[in-house]
């Protein structure tokens, strides 16, 4: 008799728990405008970069309706360094940028692939799709620096 009430104390002591979470929204969240600029600073990019929007992001990225918000960064030099920070337009979006960042990594080999061998292997070896919350992130760099970046976006989503 004691185990059945103890059961059944603790089913509802189960029940009440999950019923007081429901209410909240556990998905983490950043402004992924300012998460790019903090983790391109710790990125430290060694040649110039420029902020990318509209048709020239366009080219890079297949930014369509599964993002709310982004912001890239991307080298003027023929370097493989790189930040783009995109906020999912909903949970079910996720999925879909980071392919869309893995295609970009693709493209960026093939590029240098054959013309810049110590570019390709920095994207081959570095390049880093990063999750958390309702943000997708791609850094690309040396490796400390993209380890830097990376601890950037880990502290904001983390």
């Amino acid at each position: 008799m004691k185990k059945r009430i103890a059961a059944l104390l603790l089913s509802a002591v189960l029940v009440l728990s999950l019923t007081a979470c429901g209410g909240k929204d556990s998905t983490k969240t950043a402004d992924p405008k300012a998460l790019a600029d903090d983790m391109l600073k710790a990125l430290a990019p060694q040649g110039e970069t420029i902020e990318v929007t509209g048709d020239v992001a366009a080219n890079y990225y297949e930014i369509g309706d599964a993002v709310k918000e982004y912001r890239i960064y991307l080298s003027t030099m023929y370097l493989a360094e790189e930040v783009a920070v995109f906020q999912a337009a909903d949970a079910k979006d996720l999925d879909a940028i980071k392919a869309m960042c893995d295609k970009r990594i693709t493209d960026l080999k093939d590029s240098f692939d054959g013309y810049l061998p110590e570019e390709y292997a920095v994207v081959e070896d570095n390049a880093q799709v990063l999750a958390g919350g309702d943000i997708v992130a791609l850094v690309i760099g040396g490796k400390e620096s993209v380890e830097a970046a990376k601890a950037v976006f880990d502290k904001a989503l983390g």
